[in-house]
């Protein structure tokens, strides 16, 4: 069975990828076929917080490759994080600073016995302060 510190250590390998802006590394996390929606803030396709929907990792990587052209200097923590074990998953809150605007998403992750993504579900949302 998965055990949190493996589910941490997911979760954190995932965040090194997306702090240190490598698209090829956070496609390599996700399985062969998966789900992966972004309920965004519209569907406006020149908006890098749109709503999308991806399902292969050619498609991950072009998402990512996107997002980081278009948003430059963000600051992400992922944190109070939900780990079920049972389930090899894990939900948390995303908090996001791109200069004067902060964002806090809802993240939800659940791997394979490989340890690959296999949902990534991820809401944004504008923070209340």
């Amino acid at each position: 069975m998965t055990t949190r510190e493996q589910i941490n250590d997911r979760i954190e390998a995932y965040a090194k990828a997306v702090r240190d802006r490598r698209p090829d590394a956070v496609s390599q996390l996700f399985a062969e076929r998966f789900d992966h929606i972004v309920h965004g803030v519209g569907t406006d396709p020149t908006n890098p917080w749109n709503t999308k929907r991806e399902t292969d990792r050619e498609g991950i990587r072009r998402i990512y490759e996107d997002f980081f052209s278009n948003v430059v200097d963000m600051v992400v923590e992922y944190t109070d994080r939900t780990i079920d074990v049972e389930s090899n998953s894990a939900a948390m809150v995303v908090r996001v600073r791109i200069g004067s605007t902060s964002m806090e998403n809802a993240l939800h992750i659940r791997w394979n016995d490989k340890g690959e993504i296999v949902l990534f579900y991820n809401w944004y949302g504008q923070s209340p302060g």
